[in-house]
């Protein structure tokens, strides 16, 4: 029994190191377009005006001259792969990849024109001149609408420390995004405090509201961890042999929980924003 432990820990070893890693840039980001899904109340920055322009183009060209991704990865369905490529071959030709009088409201406007995935993904993708975009989105209900009739699962929480911990998050995330440039507003957005806040939320509050049979608490963690391995594993699956580097543009609260993820997968090297720019 020993030997055969032995030899499947030296299998695995060679497995994961016997080819060089692959470098993971992970930026996470807030959502450019303010969509408003998320629970707190996120403050606006716009991403059209002339100095955050001026920012994204020097943060795609730093991280272009210095590593110059194999591929990027955006927040996208995984589903919807195939449009979205078609549009990125129209914007890489230089052609308008949508009909904004085709588009039903405001919301579908701001989406196309202001979001990461083709301000920030497609432009740092071109710029790197890769063919494709990968999408690694993967949509889940969680059911944060059940929270006030289950809290009585546990009397030593209230929706008002709910209501107070969403508050400090979205004050921390306010004050990332008000930062004097886009470059602080991501190093704000992934640094260790961000991750640490963002995910002790789910463990240090969530997983409290608990009792059998449904675990309701529990169960809500469950889904926000699966939701965000499932993206992850999208990720593992689309890389391919020769790949050096890849960037990863994902919202700030999936950021925290991959950056878990890449430090304990052999076969990856994490490189931080704070090292880039």
């Amino acid at each position: 029994m020993k030997t055969i432990i032995t030899f499947l820990f030296i299998t695995l070893s060679a497995l994961g190191f016997s080819q060089e890693k692959i470098n993971v840039i992970l930026i996470g980001t807030y959502h450019f377009n303010n969509p408003g899904f998320d629970a707190g109340k996120v403050q606006e920055r716009n991403i059209l005006e002339q100095s955050n322009q001026a920012n994204l183009s020097q943060i795609t060209q730093k991280i272009n001259k210095t590593y110059k991704p194999d591929k990027v990865f955006v927040e996208s369905p995984y589903e919807g792969r195939e449009n979205l490529n078609k549009m990125y071959s129209l914007y890489k030709q230089g052609k308008a990849y949508y009909k904004s009088d085709t588009l039903k409201n405001d919301f579908q406007k701001r989406m196309l024109s202001e979001n990461e995935i083709f301000q920030f993904g497609f432009r740092l993708a071109r710029e790197a001149g890769n063919q494709k975009i990968y999408s690694m989105d993967y949509e889940s209900q969680m059911n944060i609408g059940a929270l006030k009739s289950k809290l009585s699962l546990n009397p030593s929480l209230t929706y008002s420390d709910f209501e107070s911990k969403i508050k400090e998050l979205t004050n921390f995330m306010n004050n990332c995004i008000s930062e004097s440039s886009l470059q602080k507003t991501f190093k704000c957005l992934n640094s260790e405090k961000q991750y640490s806040m963002n995910k002790g939320f789910y463990i240090t509050y969530f997983n409290k509201i608990n009792k059998a049979p449904d675990f309701y608490g529990s169960q809500l963690v469950a889904d926000w961890y699966k939701r965000n391995l499932i993206m992850y594993s999208y990720i593992q699956n689309q890389i391919e042999n020769g790949d050096k580097n890849i960037v990863i543009i994902v919202g700030a609260g999936h950021a925290a929980m991959m950056y878990d993820f890449i430090k304990n997968d052999p076969q990856f090297n994490l490189i931080e924003v704070k090292n880039i720019f």
